[in-house]
């Protein structure tokens, strides 16, 4: 008998080794639909909320349907940053809630499984959606800012050479104003070429030049104007020069959006800089100094949302399971309320920084430390059923915030 029970206890054993591993992978697989369609919304809102102000700047700008869908990969990862963290929370948040409305979680309950034991499932996945806000902050931010500047700049010289007719004059730059006798069919090299260049003011510049090509050079961020066998002639007050050259270079002057490529095709800036890079820059320039302040700041910004974004997805979590058979939830519009308030202590904590009157490093973690110790808190308090009353009067808040945006939508379309 006790050879025959030996194999039984363990055959019955295994299914219960097996059922944590098919409940991990059933949870996941819910919280994963519901990211994606969350992930696609948020994006597509937040990507025309940035587009539209700038379309007719890129169009003027002379951009075509297939460098239009670069623009849109590159300008992603910056949206990235936001709506990954929103959308992993909200799909938590979703997903849990429509078991809790299913009487699953109850049937979880009744068979032992708590919360806590919910909880390996959403850590993988706040785990994993934190680490693509991280991935995507570090590497494709820095990336695509370089790659768009660089399309901007290879767009800016087409214009230039398609905008450049022979026999007549192009202001299409800033302050400069170009003439070429003739363009080389064969080499597309100018022939006859003057330039007045004004952008120095008091002392303008007017150069002739035998031949001219232009040049675009995306590694060192400029359009190059490069001249042959001429002469330059400069009048200030009562002096003039003339000066005669062989070879002589001109950095040309570009006009972009700046809310999509910044403030010049040259300026990388924040954005187009590694993480070792804005320490070296705020290094150079002194971590008292503005820009200093501003490359320390974006170098914890790419590691504080990745980590606010982890916290949020396992907040998700409890107040997906404050939610009753037969009641609205109360998951959604909390988990949107507490999203704002995180984003706002985002931006004090930020301004904090920016003023200098508390370090960088304290203001910018600051949200996560306290949202990290409200999500122990919370979780514990779920876990044993037992709601703190503050909490409960929070809950009814954002209902009649949700139910007053609601009134005024169905009586703006009665009206």
């Amino acid at each position: 008998m006790p050879r025959k029970n030996g194999p039984q206890w363990s055959r019955d054993k295994e299914p219960l080794k097996t059922m944590p591993l098919l409940l991990y992978t059933y949870i996941a697989t819910e919280i994963l639909a519901p990211f994606f369609a969350s992930f696609l919304v948020i994006n597509a809102i937040l990507f025309l909320g940035r587009l539209v102000p700038v379309l007719d700047g890129i169009f003027d700008f002379g951009i075509g349907t297939g460098d239009f869908f670069r623009l849109c990969a590159y300008m992603l990862p910056k949206l990235m940053m936001f709506s990954i963290p929103m959308a992993s929370m909200i799909a938590v948040i979703v997903a849990v809630t429509r078991m809790v409305n299913d009487n699953e979680i109850m049937a979880l309950k009744a068979s032992g499984i708590g919360l806590l034991r919910l909880l390996p499932p959403v850590i993988v996945i706040a785990l994993s959606t934190s680490l693509l806000t991280y991935f995507s902050a570090v590497t494709l931010i820095p990336k695509g800012t370089l790659a768009m500047k660089t399309l901007f700049l290879q767009m800016a010289k087409d214009k230039i050479d398609k905008g450049i007719q022979a026999g007549q004059f192009s202001e299409g730059l800033s302050n400069v104003v170009l003439y070429i006798d003739a363009v080389d069919p064969q080499t597309h090299q100018w022939q006859g070429v003057y330039v007045s260049d004004m952008r120095h003011g008091d002392t303008p510049l007017t150069i002739v030049a035998k031949t001219g090509s232009l040049t675009a050079q995306p590694e060192n961020m400029m359009i190059t104007l490069s001249l042959a066998d001429g002469t330059l002639h400069r009048a200030s007050e009562n002096i003039t020069q003339t000066i005669r050259f062989d070879r002589y270079r001109i950095n040309l002057p570009i006009k972009t959006p700046t809310e999509v490529a910044g403030t010049s095709i040259t300026d990388v800036g924040k954005n187009g800089l590694s993480q070792k890079q804005l320490l070296e820059q705020a290094a150079s320039h002194g971590p008292k100094s503005p820009i200093g302040l501003n490359m320390l700041m974006e170098y914890h910004t790419r590691m504080v949302l990745p980590v606010g974004g982890f916290i949020l997805t396992i907040l998700g979590l409890p107040l997906a399971m404050l939610a009753r058979t037969g009641r609205r939830p109360l998951g959604v519009p909390l988990g949107l309320l507490l999203f704002v308030v995180y984003y706002v202590l985002f931006t004090v904590g930020r301004t904090g920084a920016e003023s200098g009157h508390l370090p960088v490093a304290f203001s910018m973690w600051l949200p996560d430390l306290l949202f990290a110790v409200f999500t122990v808190l919370l979780t514990r308090q779920v876990a044993n059923e037992t709601f703190p009353l503050w909490f409960s009067r929070l809950g009814r808040l954002a209902l009649n915030l949700l139910s007053r945006v609601e009134g005024s939508k169905t009586g703006g379309k009665q009206r």
